[in-house]
């Protein structure tokens, strides 16, 4: 009874530090909505139920043992439609959608979770493994097993098929999006390392070449970020395709000269082929884990990786730091203000709020957590409906869910 007493009296203690000293934001911004999930089959095979009771019961990393927590809000499973594995999740107009196997399609509506498509754009029945929204969130690009791509227009309830283009049949492993309905930019990754580029003209997709940011390792994850799409392969490399007119990609004068610094920066080492025209290799040198997904916000960058470990970059330093988040291979990162949130296999889920320190959440699922999306605030567009709660999905058709509204505010939390 005293060691609880002594342990709440410092949990209060620490949380009027905090709100007494306001300090600086954690640079871990979200700048969209979210936007790629990557391979969950593959992934949930690894360490998935390799630990026993006794890791499970610490629930706490090695670098915030003993750090008070703020109340943080509890996630909570929700009663799911389905038993399918679940692969991606995003934040739509009008609420969440999670993508998943056998082409499954769920919605969140004011009645809960419902199925909106049972077997994906083609009606074959082939897995989606990642789902992406456009900058309104009006629109839901997904794409899968066999070439299985297409779109859902979240206003009138329209379904487009687009799978298989370029003739590109193989598993997409990722798909992101930028921009607002109507003239969105996509990338789609597969298992052959390449990607395929897409624009919205008048209503329809134009489809561009079909490129290898590296050597031909499988892409599992690509991200839209402010300065172009990123993406990360399985040997280790994370790569960059600048937005139009950025002057990282050519001479600040707009010539197509390069800046010095893109050419080898000290935080990168060279790719098994020629780099293409219109990616670049950013890092990882001395990559220790596989990586799983990426995520790219207004001031970093974050990989998440194998055996608990993540990297952010930093783009105007070109500069990668390693991060030991927990155990377990770590399936998503989000950010949103001061917050970073990574999920994992064997059910975990940790946080980072506004310092260094990682906690691990008790989260009410065993199951492989396979896809992340945090609430998106009315900030992130005009006009855009939101829905207050961060959303998790996995193995088994698991759905958690955390209010957002029971949490402090970002000033509250900062150090």
């Amino acid at each position: 009874m005293i060691d609880r007493l002594d342990d709440s009296l410092s949990d209060a203690l620490e949380w009027l530090q905090r709100v007494g000293s306001p300090g600086t934001a954690d640079d871990a911004s979200e700048s969209g909505d979210d936007r790629t999930e990557a391979d969950g089959d593959r992934r949930s095979d690894g360490d998935d139920g390799g630990e026993g009771d006794a890791d499970a019961a610490d629930r706490t990393t090695d670098a915030d043992a003993g750090d008070g927590a703020d109340d943080r809000g509890d996630w909570e499973a929700v009663e799911s439609p389905t038993s399918r594995t679940l692969h991606g999740v995003v934040h739509g107009q009008d609420g969440p959608y999670a993508c998943g196997e056998g082409g499954l399609l769920l919605h969140r509506t004011g009645d809960g979770w419902r199925v909106v498509l049972e077997r994906g754009p083609g009606v074959s029945e082939n897995t989606l493994r990642s789902i992406a929204a456009t900058d309104d969130g009006c629109r839901l690009w997904f794409a899968g097993d066999s070439g299985a791509l297409g779109f859902y227009d979240v206003a009138d309830g329209h379904l487009s098929d687009y799978s298989a283009p370029m003739e590109k049949t193989s598993t997409w492993e990722a798909i992101a999006v930028a921009g607002r309905t109507g003239e969105e930019r996509v990338r789609i990754a597969n298992g052959s390392g390449e990607v395929l580029d897409c624009t919205v003209e008048d209503g329809c997709p134009v489809w561009g070449e079909v490129v290898e940011p590296g050597g031909g390792s499988t892409i599992p994850g690509i991200t839209a970020g402010p300065d172009g799409f990123y993406a990360i392969d399985t040997s280790g490399g994370a790569y960059r395709e600048a937005a139009d007119g950025d002057a990282t990609a050519a001479g600040t004068d707009g010539s197509t000269e390069r800046d010095p610094r893109d050419g080898e920066p000290e935080d990168t080492e060279p790719t098994d082929t020629e780099p293409t025209d219109e990616w670049d290799r950013i890092g990882v040198r001395n990559a220790q884990v596989d990586f799983q997904d990426v995520r790219a916000g207004d001031e970093s960058v974050f990989i998440a990786g194998a055996d608990g470990i993540a990297y952010r970059y930093d783009p105007d330093c070109e500069n990668w730091t390693p991060l030991h988040v927990g155990q377990g291979a770590l399936q998503a990162i989000r950010s949103r203000g001061t917050d970073t949130v990574a999920v994992a296999n064997g059910g975990r889920i940790y946080e980072r709020a506004a310092s260094v320190r990682w906690t691990e959440l008790d989260v009410p699922t065993e199951q492989s957590l396979l896809g992340l999306a945090l609430a998106r605030s009315s900030a992130d567009s005009d006009g855009l409906g939101t829905v207050p709660v961060d959303v998790a999905v996995g193995a088994g058709g698991a759905i958690l869910e955390r209010d957002r509204r029971e949490r402090p505010t970002d000033g509250d939390r900062r150090e």
